[in-house]
């Protein structure tokens, strides 16, 4: 049984806390394994030229992966800090991207354009009951929507046990803004379920399939406490408690060895708009 969805997208301030930490995010946030991209432009039809929307494009991740393949790609994010650090990204790389600030429920785009719409760990900032209507309505016939979300595996990480001593330490903290899990990984496998079902009561769109994959990276202190830093609750937490969190998490990863190997799993939805 899938448990009620948490409306994140209804917090503005965490859905545009990014920007502060452009750069950053731009630095430490892990891209998606060309297999993920691979398969929803195979699932969708895609043709190099055929126009594809990134929802959440954030700074470009995946919007300069499929322009490098040829697609006319329009990036769409809310946030001006982010949406400039894309629109510098494609101009370094000499690649052609409309990059629209806008949010995707308000977004003025055309009706039947897209034949793929690609959401980066992004979907869940979407207003729930506007999200799978807005897609629908901007895909062409036949054209796929993928939304896909990154998350950790920490099963069996040697370091999760004393992760989870220094997050219980600030955990009033993170209480007191209501920011949800203190687990970054916590959400995206919610979201997976949640948007499953929205697809599959949703009569536009058809041949629902879910698929995952498994990688992994290697982080050193600097490289993790930067990561943490680009999650929205810990951006928004206060700055004495955030402290308290990352010395405790960097002490963890010195007692280790100054470095960790933390497994990822992309999970993804691949939907068909009828």
């Amino acid at each position: 049984m899938v448990a009620e969805q948490s409306d994140v997208s209804a917090d503005r301030e965490r859905r545009l806390s990014f920007g502060a930490v452009a750069e950053r995010y731009d630095r430490h946030r892990p891209r998606y394994p060309p297999e993920v991209i691979d398969a929803a432009i195979r699932y969708a039809g895609a043709r190099p030229g055929d126009r594809v929307l990134d929802v959440g494009a954030g700074t470009g991740f995946v919007s300069l992966a499929l322009a490098a393949q040829g697609f006319a790609v329009t990036a769409v994010e809310p946030d001006g800090e982010m949406a400039a650090v894309a629109s510098q990204r494609a101009a370094t790389a000499g690649l052609a991207l409309e990059v629209l600030r806008s949010d995707f429920e308000h977004a003025q785009l055309p009706e039947g354009a897209f034949a793929l719409i690609v959401s980066g760990t992004a979907w869940h900032w979407v207003t729930p009951e506007l999200r799978s209507r807005a897609a629908a309505r901007v895909l062409r016939t036949g054209g796929a929507l993928v939304p896909f979300w990154n998350r950790p595996l920490w099963d069996g990480n040697p370091l999760a046990p004393a992760f989870d001593v220094a997050y219980a330490a600030v955990a009033s903290d993170f209480a007191a803004r209501k920011s949800g899990p203190l687990n970054p990984s916590a959400q995206p496998l919610e979201n997976v379920a949640w948007t499953a079902r929205e697809l599959r009561e949703d009569a536009a769109f058809s041949d629902l399939t879910e698929r995952s994959v498994r990688w992994s990276l290697r982080y050193s202190r600097e490289q993790y406490l930067g990561l943490l830093g680009t999650h929205s609750d810990h951006i928004l937490l206060a700055d004495a408690a955030r402290q308290r969190l990352f010395t405790a998490v960097g002490a963890a990863i010195d007692a280790a060895g100054g470095s960790f190997e933390l497994t990822y799993e992309t999970a993804m939805l691949l939907a068909r708009r009828r």
